[in-house]
């Protein structure tokens, strides 16, 4: 099984409080809706857990590369269910799970197929890119809600906010597939939303730090929030 790190939580980073170690693996932002392609960038981590049958997670991605796990407010790991990874939460609880890869460099691109359940749009997933497996900085941290999305990165400790934007059209929260991909080039940001909408942000902080560990963040605020599942996972 994956080596599971002392857990650490969204919120626990947004408070300020110390980030556990992960033992396993300025101003308003120029932002804009485009339709200019973004930057070709192959993806070398992915994971199709449409292939997987029922179990714990596995020790490896279907490239390979080891998977590493982290837990906040659960004890329960995720777990392949029906063709997903479901983030094993319990039902009416909150908490955070980290599912982790190490890429070896700069995270270009993370991504994913993934749905949402009923439930408070409280419940998210995150995609971000850690430093690597002791320093917790990140230049990608972008949450995605069924109502919103959340550009940010993490910086000195806790998760800086650059730019909040409501869905231009519906998710569905009947846990069909929809997909969400970031990609990078130097400081500007293409974000594919759920909505199936294509954003681009400008920052400086978005090459501050070179992330190389990938994260797909399973996260319910409330016990109320919505449930989400991942029906395949990349990453370049």
């Amino acid at each position: 099984m994956p080596d599971r790190a002392p857990a650490w939580s969204r919120r626990a980073v947004l408070l300020g409080g110390a980030a556990a170690a992960l033992a396993a693996c300025a101003g308003r932002p120029g932002t804009e809706r485009t339709a200019a392609p973004p930057p070709d960038v192959p993806v070398t981590l992915s994971t199709r857990w449409e292939g997987r049958p029922d179990g714990p997670l596995p020790d490896a991605g279907d490239e390979g590369v080891p998977f590493a796990l982290s837990l906040s407010g659960t004890t329960e790991p995720p777990v392949v269910r029906g063709g997903t990874l479901v983030s094993g939460i319990p039902a009416g609880s909150a908490g955070a799970v980290y599912v982790l890869q190490d890429l070896g460099r700069r995270v270009q691109r993370i991504g994913a197929r993934m749905g949402f359940g009923p439930g408070a749009t409280s419940g998210s997933v995150a995609l971000v890119a850690f430093a690597s497996a002791t320093d917790l900085s990140a230049h990608c941290h972008m949450v995605f809600t069924p109502d919103r999305w959340i550009a940010g990165v993490v910086a000195d400790g806790g998760v800086v906010e650059i730019d909040t934007r409501y869905h231009e059209s519906p998710v569905p929260q009947d846990g069909r597939p929809v997909s969400v991909d970031v990609r990078f080039d130097g400081t500007t940001a293409y974000v594919q939303t759920p909505d199936g909408v294509r954003h681009t942000l400008r920052d400086a902080r978005f090459g501050r730090t070179d992330g190389r560990v990938a994260c797909w963040e399973f996260y319910k605020d409330t016990p109320s929030s919505a449930e989400a599942r991942f029906h395949e996972t990349w990453a370049g």
